[in-house]
């Protein structure tokens, strides 16, 4: 009796499991293995390098999967060779290259939270200290507004880590804060699917 009972109670939870996991949504999904969209764009960033207010300008492109993370690759370039705290004897320059990864809470709203990370190798020119090559980590947090099916916009702030620096500007100087608007172009095809509840 006791061992129908256990039987009886094991088929009951793994029904009552199974319906629930019929409604959960996965990144990577059974069908397409979750893919579900591509996305390209420009990204504008606003930073600080010294005493210089600086633009970097950047790229990226992502997978979509599962409607919510991306994975992707990215660079940014310093927009112009600026001046290192407006001295002619310190030119300097930095540009990187990142994998990204982004994860948009909810998309299927209009405005919604969305979070991201680009890691990357660079390089960076000071002075006449010639070429040295760095890492760089930048999270950040923002919100993305879907403008049109096709076009979003990701409004968000963060933070540049810095690494690796052997020349005379150290990591602290390198790393800094940063505002950056993004702009991406393309597509999400789907449904978003909402967990049904009873």
């Amino acid at each position: 009796m006791r061992i129908k009972t256990s039987l009886l109670s094991a088929a009951f939870s793994l029904m009552f499991l199974s319906a629930f996991a019929q409604n959960e949504e996965t990144v990577l999904g059974t069908r397409n293995l979750g893919f579900s969209g591509i996305w390209a764009g420009t990204k504008h960033q606003m930073t600080r390098f010294g005493n210089t207010n600086s633009y970097v300008y950047g790229w990226h492109f992502g997978l979509e999967f599962g409607k919510a993370l991306t994975i992707g690759l990215g660079g940014y370039d310093l927009s112009d060779n600026i001046l290192w705290d407006n001295q002619t004897s310190q030119p300097f320059d930095i540009r990187w290259r990142t994998v990204s990864l982004g994860y948009g809470f909810q998309k299927f709203r209009a405005v919604h939270p969305v979070i991201n990370v680009d890691a990357g190798r660079g390089t960076v020119r000071f002075a006449n200290e010639g070429e040295d090559r760095i890492f760089v980590i930048q999270p950040s947090a923002g919100v993305e507004i879907n403008l049109l099916r096709w076009f979003h916009l990701v409004l968000e702030g963060g933070y540049r880590f810095v690494t690796d620096s052997n020349i005379s500007l150290s990591d602290e100087q390198l790393s800094g804060a940063y505002g950056q608007a993004t702009l991406r172009f393309g597509f999400s095809w789907g449904r978003y699917r909402k967990p049904v509840r009873d």
